[in-house]
């Protein structure tokens, strides 16, 4: 009798920290696509160019090279994907 009632126990605590777990898990995917939501829709416009609000994080009195190095570390980041590190580049040096 008693052990039946250790096994019960030990399966509805099993059961509760996985339930936990599960929805830990799931807070947390859905935090991440909120913030990759996020962070597309400030990188890109409808026309699919970079929007103003990355061009606007740069500092006027910045040397170009600063402005790469920014740049490279948002792409290193994950902020922006490779082709707009390539369209974001071309338009300082230009």
């Amino acid at each position: 009798m008693n052990n039946l009632i250790l096994i019960t126990l030990s399966i509805i605590l099993l059961v509760s920290v996985i339930a936990v777990s599960v929805k830990s898990i799931s807070m947390g995917i859905n935090s991440r696509r909120n913030i990759n939501n996020v962070k597309n829709e400030d990188l890109e416009d409808e026309d699919g160019e970079l929007n103003n609000n990355i061009e606007n994080k740069f500092d006027d009195n910045k040397s170009i090279s600063e402005e790469i190095i920014k740049l490279k570390k948002l792409y290193n980041d994950g902020f922006i994907t490779e082709e707009e590190f390539k369209k974001a580049k071309n338009k300082i040096l230009s």
